[in-house]
């Protein structure tokens, strides 16, 4: 099975399709030995921006997965910074001397609009918890993927007198 998700810091506000102009994403890809041997996950994607360019291009191959466990794939950070649909192509593998695909997606990752959504209401005390939400559900039930929206980070700046 593959799962898309997101989280932001606007995670009640946002949606896949209305992802804000110029948020950066991190893939992570969780995929399942669901044989009975140990055995060594691969995995390979390619995002495109809305014009079909690369956005990124990740590959891996973990070590020995025990029967019934998982690896987590987490690539590197890109940015949206095209309005429109950006998509993504998945391949999960096993067997790295001659690799099979067990697993894989093609298809919409999210759409980036330039709108930006309100700004969430302060909170006393920031959540540590990283909410994911559920967006799309797909395959037989060897991998899971998530994408996370990181926001920017303000530096703080102190008077000193």
């Amino acid at each position: 099975m593959m799962k898309l998700e997101v989280t932001s810091q606007f995670n009640n506000l946002l949606s896949i399709s209305s992802v804000p102009l110029g948020q950066k994403g991190l893939v992570h890809i969780w995929g399942q030995n669901n044989t009975t041997l140990k055995q060594k996950l691969g995995i390979s994607w390619i995002i495109r921006d809305p014009d079909g360019l690369l956005g990124e291009q990740y590959s891996d191959w973990s070590g020995n997965i025990n029967s019934g466990q998982d690896h987590e794939f987490i690539g590197g950070r890109f940015e949206f910074f095209k309005e429109g649909t950006y998509t993504i192509e998945i391949e999960l593998l096993m067997n790295q001397d001659n690799p099979a695909i067990v697993d894989s997606y093609d298809g919409a990752l999210c759409t980036v609009v330039a709108e930006v959504p309100p700004e969430p209401p302060e909170e006393e005390e920031p959540e540590e918890k990283i909410n994911w939400l559920p967006i799309i559900l797909i395959g037989g039930g060897v991998a899971l993927v998530a994408v996370t929206l990181i926001p920017e980070k303000t530096k703080g700046l102190t008077n000193i007198k």
